[in-house]
């Protein structure tokens, strides 16, 4: 059986065209009509990844892609959106929300495929760096370019985790865990939420995590793991805008 993907739009077109599409690259397909019964299938189905309208009646794909990462049991499932709308600020709700990729309607069908199998080879890599191989919990290590620290950052609060994040790239830094919330982030000569926000961009260099309690003596990090990630991606995008 191939990967399971999860279409949700309210455009019954929509969804006969990216099921035949799907279907004829080998993926197992279900599908859902509105974000309320999309959750349903969600919980039900168990998809590698969704693929969901923003727009929708009742519940919006918003909505359902943040019940999805806080109330589904695949909270680090792949996540598409795709839209009508050329909207900049409908995209950075979407990927404050949790979504992966953004795509505008009508897609082509090539870059469609292509984005899926991206994301999915991207989910089999975190979940094989999050999969103890014994009875101890382990650690992992990638590269930058292949896992960016936004991901490895997010992988590590919806998962609970505690221990230090090393950083190797233009900087040298480290983040400190406790049950998936950051305590104290340090990268080259900044410090705190500053720290976070200058090491999240880098597209280069390698990571490594290491299990365990670290105490921490004066935590500087203040914000929520979610709340300070969300606004390095805020801040990064609004740098991108400017250049």
């Amino acid at each position: 059986m191939g990967k399971k993907i999860l279409i949700v739009d309210d455009n019954d077109h929509v969804l006969k065209l990216l099921r035949i599409s799907l279907e004829k690259a080998g993926y197992t397909v279900d599908q859902a009509s509105n974000g309320d019964e999309g959750l349903e299938r969600a919980k039900a189905f168990l998809p590698d990844l969704i693929i969901s309208d923003v727009m929708m009646p009742m519940t919006d794909g918003i909505e359902f892609c943040w019940m999805v990462r806080d109330n589904s049991p695949i909270p680090m499932v792949p996540f598409i959106f795709l839209t009508s709308l050329e909207d900049q600020d409908m995209e950075i709700r979407g990927f404050r929300a949790g979504a992966d990729e953004y795509l505008i309607k009508p897609v082509d069908r090539a870059v469609l495929l292509e984005k899926v199998e991206t994301l999915l080879e991207r989910a089999t890599k975190v979940k094989s760096m999050d999969t103890p191989t014994t009875d101890t919990v382990k650690g992992f290590e990638g590269n930058l370019a292949d896992l960016s620290l936004a991901e490895v950052i997010q992988l590590l609060n919806l998962n609970q985790r505690s221990g230090v994040l090393h950083i190797e790239s233009e900087n040298n830094g480290e983040i400190v865990f406790k049950s998936g919330q950051m305590l104290f982030g340090a990268y080259g000569e900044l410090t705190g939420e500053k720290a976070i926000y200058r090491a999240v961009p880098q597209q280069n260099g390698k990571f490594r995590f290491e299990p365990g309690e670290k105490d921490v003596d004066q935590p500087n990090i203040s914000g929520s793991t979610m709340n300070v990630l969300i606004e390095a991606c805020r801040l990064e995008d609004e740098k991108d805008q400017v250049d």
